[in-house]
């Protein structure tokens, strides 16, 4: 597959894993993860990412759900990640009922409701298809109380439980088996709404309900994977190390907002107003709630309650009336903070400059960014020092008050180092940069000389208001610039990604691993549904086995003991056509002798690999043979040639006769 670099990407670029062999482009699980007929498969996710399962053990869950243990966390299959899911929604809200009973439910509506129930039957939570990975891109349909047109099964009855990603033939990562297939997820809401839950409430508590499949992350232990939406290098940027699991990627620094606000240069401090003395961007009020008055008023309260000692003994200056009818008061700001009024005035007159937003918001957005990119622009790479994003590789984002906060406290701390030392000690370039009429106009913002000689004001309260958070919580005041790193932070390559031609400018990715064919369908082998035809897919090559039907691993322990009978039989016969009879018979392939399973292969359109005889099967036919004699396996039209001619010769052989 070639995809040209820079092509724009709307759905997910990568699955990027973090297990044993470091930051790993995730594709499909490894041969061992499946299992003989009778077994459950591992989860699709329970692999390093370079082949190796992972070593846990089958245990069940709280909420009956069938969990794989390892040292990383859970894993789950997609219908035991539901009943994890929704176990815990259903005991926060006190319903003493077994998630297993409401899917059940669930799957009964979807199969009552079904256009096409003949072919496309759900077995019950306990059916051993929920615990076995086949996989598919994504069909179409939709599912409403009153119908179900969802496939859910191929012409040759196999159930589909994994999704590769829809958006394959645009990203150099090529196709990936991605999220679990649910195709009973409406149904589920159906089930909590007649329990009296409010459809927002579920829509909130059970986000994965709103669609078919179950992202990645939902069957996985906590960022044990991240699906990148946009593109990115073959090494780990800064914001992956964010969102990889806690302390992944090695000992970072701590930091945080009120430790290096001071290194802002005067830029941040300047009030964002117009010429008529309104602020610009987003107008802050009292009324919302988590916004920047409230947030800011409840850390000024907790740090207070960690004693008045850790307040600045300075007096500060605070207009307690507005830009165009300012009230100045001077007073120390030990009383201030003690004061509500006072203080509730404070926290608006200081909401006027992007300063403000940085030490007790997220300052992502707005007047804040807008400076942040300038100043990256100016002083986030140069020849000599390591560029802001490897900087930033050695940071992270501090644990208290919010991490969305202190990632642009990160980030800013990393542009400072990454611009060098100033000229007073402890300061870099990027805090001493000075601020002029013309950049603040470049960058869109009103300039009045009465409003540049308000930024040592605020400048002052801004930073004792820092000097308090970091003292009452422990932390360092005014933290310095500190040693800043040289060299590249090393083990950070992300492996497994794509490899780019430089001649040709394209990323090229191998297809997906040769024994996926046993266990991967086209959209077109889906039986049809009323709202879905097969027949208008395209359709690609056949595809050749190649690879083993793998044998257990000893790495997992036994899987706990069966269930009850499930509500709802699975669907085992599909007489229709001579077809869907094969799929009945399948078990006998594995017993038929080395001269009926060739002139099986031979019939049914397959090169043989070796000349018709009664010699003993080679290993690859011998593979072959364990694999088209799994009935959950393989889709039979990636082996036999649709005539109808065919598949009599075809039925002809496996019940017994010669040709």
């Amino acid at each position: 597959m070639m995809i040209r670099v820079g092509r724009p990407l709307k759905k997910a670029w990568s699955l990027v894993g973090h297990g044993p062999a470091g930051a790993q482009i995730f594709r499909n699980p490894p041969p061992q993860a499946f299992r003989p007929e009778g077994e459950d498969d591992l989860p699709a996710h329970a692999h390093d990412g370079v082949g190796n399962l992972l070593p846990g053990q089958w245990v069940e869950g709280a909420h009956g759900q069938k969990t794989y243990q390892t040292n990383y966390g859970d894993f789950h299959h997609p219908i035991d990640a539901v009943a994890h899911k929704l176990g815990e929604f259903l005991r926060i809200r006190g319903f003493n009922i077994p998630p297993s009973e409401v899917i059940n439910n669930a799957i009964n509506e979807f199969n009552d409701t079904h256009s096409h129930g003949d072919a496309h039957e759900l077995g019950g939570f306990d059916s051993p298809e929920w615990r076995k990975i086949r996989a598919s891109d994504m069909p179409g349909g939709d599912v409403t109380r009153e119908r179900s047109t969802m496939p859910t099964r191929t012409k040759g009855g196999t159930k589909i439980t994994m999704l590769t990603n829809k958006n394959h033939m645009s990203t150099p990562v090529g196709k990936f088996v991605e999220g679990g297939y649910i195709p009973f997820h409406r149904n589920i809401t159906h089930q909590l709404e007649d329990m009296g839950i409010p459809t927002q409430e579920i829509r909130q508590g059970l986000k994965f309900l709103d669609y078919p499949w179950m992202q990645p992350h939902n069957l996985v232990p906590e960022r044990y994977l991240v699906s990148n939406k946009k593109q990115h290098g073959a090494d780990v940027d800064e914001a992956m190390m964010g969102r990889g699991p806690e302390g992944y990627f090695g000992e970072t620094e701590g930091v945080h907002t009120w430790e290096v606000l001071h290194h802002l240069p005067d830029a941040f401090f300047y009030p964002a107003l117009n010429e008529k003395m309104q602020k610009t961007g987003k107008k802050h009020s009292w009324e919302h709630k988590g916004g920047l008055y409230q947030a800011a008023s409840k850390m000024i309260q907790n740090a207070l309650q960690q004693g008045i000692e850790h307040i600045p003994n300075v007096d500060v200056t605070v207009n307690t009336g507005s830009f165009g009818a300012p009230n100045m008061i001077n007073r120390p700001l030990h009383e201030i903070l003690q004061t509500p009024e006072l203080r509730n005035k404070l926290i608006e007159d200081m909401a006027h400059v992007p300063a403000m937003m940085f030490l007790f918001g997220r300052s992502g957005q707005g007047n804040f960014k807008k400076l942040y990119d300038h100043m990256m622009e100016k002083y986030g790479a140069s020849e000599d020092m390591l560029s802001a994003g490897e900087q930033a590789k050695y940071l992270s984002a501090g644990a208290k008050g919010g991490k969305g906060m202190h990632e642009s406290a990160k980030r800013m701390f990393a542009l400072a180092r990454a611009s060098g030392e100033g000229s007073e000690e402890g300061r870099s370039r990027f805090g001493e940069h000075p601020i002029s009429a013309d950049e603040l106009q470049a960058m869109g913002m009103y300039h009045s000389d009465n409003l540049m000689n308000q930024v040592d004001r605020f400048r002052t309260v801004l930073e004792a208001l820092a000097d308090h958070q970091a003292s009452a919580q422990g932390h360092e005041v005014k933290r310095g610039i500190g040693d800043i790193p040289t060299t590249v932070r090393p083990g950070m390559s992300i492996g497994g990604y794509p490899e780019l031609n430089t001649e040709t400018g394209e990323y090229s990715m191998p297809p997906l691993d040769e024994h996926m064919d046993a266990y991967f369908h086209q959209v077109h082998d889906f039986a049809p549904t009323e709202a879905f035809d097969p027949s208008l897919s395209p359709s690609s090559e056949p595809q050749v086995i190649s690879s083993p039907v793998p044998t257990a691993s000893p790495v997992a322990a036994t899987s706990p003991a069966s269930a009850p009978t499930p509500v709802r039989a699975t669907p085992s016969s599909f007489p229709h056509t001579a077809r869907q009879q094969f799929q009945q018979l399948r078990p006998q392939v594995g017993q038929l002798d080395p001269m009926q399973f060739r002139q099986l292969l031979e019939q049914s359109g397959r090169r043989r690999p070796m000349p018709m005889s009664d010699a003993p099967l080679s290993p690859y036919e011998a593979r072959m043979q364990s694999a088209l004699g799994d009935p959950q396996q393989q889709f039979l039209s990636d082996y036999f040639k649709s005539s109808d001619s065919v598949m009599d010769e075809v039925m002809r052989i496996v019940k017994g006769g010669r040709r």
